[in-house]
């Protein structure tokens, strides 16, 4: 049986024209919804050593509110896990920020970017470097409202880190993307995965699952020459034991121009699940894979649907009764 078998196919999303180096800034709300905001925010995981982790710079210009989220893997440890929000609006630029002791900084526009982190007993110093121009690629899949804009791309996190006094060389790889404009209705149920084997063959994979329907948004970078994701590709996850966190992928990955990898992956150390707003959550993992002989790292991500599935909303029954509603007498 394959994916056809019991989903609708819906075409993956398409790229749209390269971000322009103005779109590295700030962008003005284009109406006064509470739910215009701002995001850039940087992955990475390092499947040699184990180390991993995120920074998510956001801010919501209309609420004149900035947020952080931010967690991080060392040792097999979560050594900074946090959201904060509601934090004064103190910057012009999102990629330019100071958020809760994060920092970036934009270095080249589009291309690299000084990043810092200090909390308790955890420090980093690095530098980020996209591998190439950055793509932009629609998120409005599934009834999704993600952002008017959105751009990203795969890159390298280099420096050094610091826990508890011993300093350790960062030479991780993952995902950045940077988007703006209202995001309210969040992407149904999901998978990500962010793979990178050198700075010639790279993935980036969301498929986006609405119970009944799928979609992709991904691409496949390699030799020199990328192609969309479509959406008959397979993810083929596990879960571990808490059902939650990724456990690993056995992937059927095929692009626009009929080249297909098969890529197993598998998760290290202790996940973060995060809070996107509105009952919406999603679990991270650093990420080991394998392809072809080859190994890489990155990062594998799951969504579950954000309350009630649509396959169960469809029932002919009244969803407030106490067969769906944990409030209900």
């Amino acid at each position: 049986m394959t994916i056809k078998d019991y989903m609708t196919l819906q075409p993956p999303a398409q790229m749209g024209p390269p971000p322009s180096a103005q779109d590295n800034w700030n962008h003005a709300p284009t109406d006064d919804s509470i739910w215009w905001q701002e995001s850039g925010l940087f992955t990475y995981g390092d499947a040699s050593t184990g180390f991993g982790g995120e920074m998510r710079f956001g801010m919501h210009a209309n609420q004149e509110k900035a947020n952080l989220y931010t967690w991080h893997v060392v040792d097999g440890e979560m050594v900074d896990r946090r959201i904060v929000i509601d934090q004064p609006l103190g910057f012009e630029h999102i990629l330019q920020s100071d958020i809760a002791g994060a920092s970036v900084r934009t270095i080249d526009p589009l291309s690299a970017y000084e990043l810092r982190l200090a909390h308790e007993d955890f420090e980093i110093e690095g530098q980020w470097r996209h591998f190439r121009q950055p793509f932009s690629m629609g998120y409005n899949v599934g009834g999704a409202t993600i952002a008017k804009g959105h751009y990203n791309i795969m890159g390298r996190l280099t420096g050094t880190g610091r826990y508890k006094g011993r300093e350790f060389p960062i030479n991780a790889v993952g995902f950045s993307d940077h988007s703006w404009g209202v995001r309210r209705s969040h992407l149904p149920a999901s998978r990500s995965l962010f793979c990178v084997f050198d700075e010639d063959f790279y993935i980036m994979a969301i498929p986006v699952c609405s119970g009944t329907t799928r979609s992709m948004v991904g691409y496949l970078f390699r030799d020199g020459k990328v192609g969309v994701l479509q959406t008959e590709s397979e993810m083929g996850y596990s879960f571990r034991d808490d059902w939650v966190s990724p456990a690993g992928c056995d992937a059927r990955l095929i692009d626009e121009h009929g080249r297909e990898v098969r890529l197993k992956g598998w998760t290290i150390g202790p996940s973060s699940t995060q809070t996107m707003g509105h009952g919406k959550y999603v679990t991270h993992c650093v990420a080991g894979f394998e392809c072809e002989g080859r190994e890489g790292s990155g990062i594998l991500e799951s969504a579950q649907f954000k309350g009630m599935p649509p396959s169960i909303r469809a029932l002919d029954v009244d969803h407030d009764s106490w067969w769906f509603s944990e409030s209900a007498d």
